[in-house]
């Protein structure tokens, strides 16, 4: 009779994790997709911090490196979603921090109009529902394919569409209503 291990040892690379080389290789897009996400920034960089906390603690769920930025993709996206459901119980979205600009210019390059159009496009993101939020960040402005993006917020590809062109539908409305 041989012995059956009913849960095996996670691989040795997992119990291994060096979270500074993991902060380092995917810290800023972590940062950027977070910001993106939750529409703030100095929220942003919290969610960052509790995102590698929860990568550190579930260290063992890594099964391999090659993974590692689409396993990261959905901690985030949960921990964005925890973030909102507690700010929605408490009754304060994104609305208490209205009067506090997003991001900061980069340098003389920048034009001011340039700068308020970007500050446009982040308000209208943040109008969205968070659902059509997250399919809409990480198919236009990260660049994902529908498939990655389903296996990331796990719903189906026709969800990720159907979500996508609500998406879409809602920011043209709202692009309309704040374009000359």
């Amino acid at each position: 009779m041989t012995n059956v291990v009913p849960f095996p040892t996670p691989p040795r690379q997992a119990e291994e994790l060096d979270l500074g080389a993991l902060f380092d290789a995917h810290g800023a897009w972590l940062l950027r997709v977070t910001e993106r996400l939750c529409g703030r920034r100095d929220l942003a960089e919290d969610l960052v911090q509790e995102i590698f906390l929860v990568a550190w603690k579930r260290r063992h769920e890594i099964e391999d490196m090659q993974g590692i930025r689409t396993w990261l993709y959905r901690v985030a996206v949960n921990v964005v979603r925890h973030r909102h459901r507690s700010e929605n119980r408490y009754g304060n979205v994104l609305a208490r921090f209205k009067h506090l600009l997003w991001g900061t210019t980069s340098g003389a390059d920048v034009s001011l109009e340039r700068y308020q159009r970007g500050q446009q496009v982040h308000d209208i993101i943040a109008k969205l529902s968070p659902k059509q939020r997250e399919v809409f960040v990480l198919y236009e402005l990260e660049e994902l394919e529908g498939a990655e993006i389903a296996a990331i917020l796990d719903i189906s590809v026709n969800t990720v569409w159907s979500r996508l062109r609500l998406a879409r539908a809602a920011f043209k409305t709202h692009w309309e209503e704040v374009s000359p």
